[in-house]
């Protein structure tokens, strides 16, 4: 993992920098990571595409507001998501994670409960999802899908960790009184 930082902190270096071959880089570091974070905004193979393309040229586009010396990955990732999220906002009337995207990596979930224990099925879950405040749900379906540590999400948002760990809190609890009163 530290080389992997390392090697993306030198992509980001060279990004600043306004270096062409450091776009070929930074595809080849991220195109894996980027393209699933995309897939699961969009649900769809060619929508992801798309959406990765744009993400990288997005970075590539604003490669200047990287401050050297920082966490290249960190702030490409914060990107990635910022981007997925106004894509998804422009795209869909109604933006919210499908049943699949939750269905997926439900059974990773930090409690060890899967929704068949909580008696609720996955449309009524994503729905639920979707009535959490933005800030509530983006962490927690970090934390459940992309089974980021609560360090990572904070540094991907630029927040503190009590930040994070105050936001998952509140988000399991509002989401266990939805489910009661559902």
């Amino acid at each position: 993992m530290e080389d992997f930082k390392a090697r993306a902190n030198i992509v980001g270096e060279r990004l600043h920098e306004g270096r062409d071959e450091a776009l070929e880089e930074l595809i080849s570091l991220f195109q894996n990571k980027i393209f699933t974070i995309a897939y699961r905004f969009t649900g769809n193979r060619d929508e992801a595409f798309d959406l990765s393309q744009e993400i990288f040229f997005r970075a590539y586009s604003k490669a200047k507001l990287y401050e050297r010396g920082t966490d290249f990955n960190a702030w490409f990732l914060r990107l990635a998501i910022n981007t997925s999220i106004n894509y998804r906002t422009k795209t869909v009337k109604n933006p919210s994670f499908s049943a699949t995207e939750i269905d997926e990596n439900i059974e990773h979930h930090p409690s060890g409960e899967d929704a068949s224990d909580s008696g609720i099925n996955l449309q009524k879950l994503n729905k639920l999802l979707n009535e959490l405040p933005k800030r509530e749900r983006i962490v927690l379906i970090m934390q459940i899908m992309e089974e980021r540590k609560v360090g990572e999400i904070a540094a991907i948002l630029n927040v503190s960790v009590k930040s994070v760990e105050a936001l998952l809190t509140r988000a399991r609890k509002r989401l266990r009184g939805l489910v009661e009163k559902s």
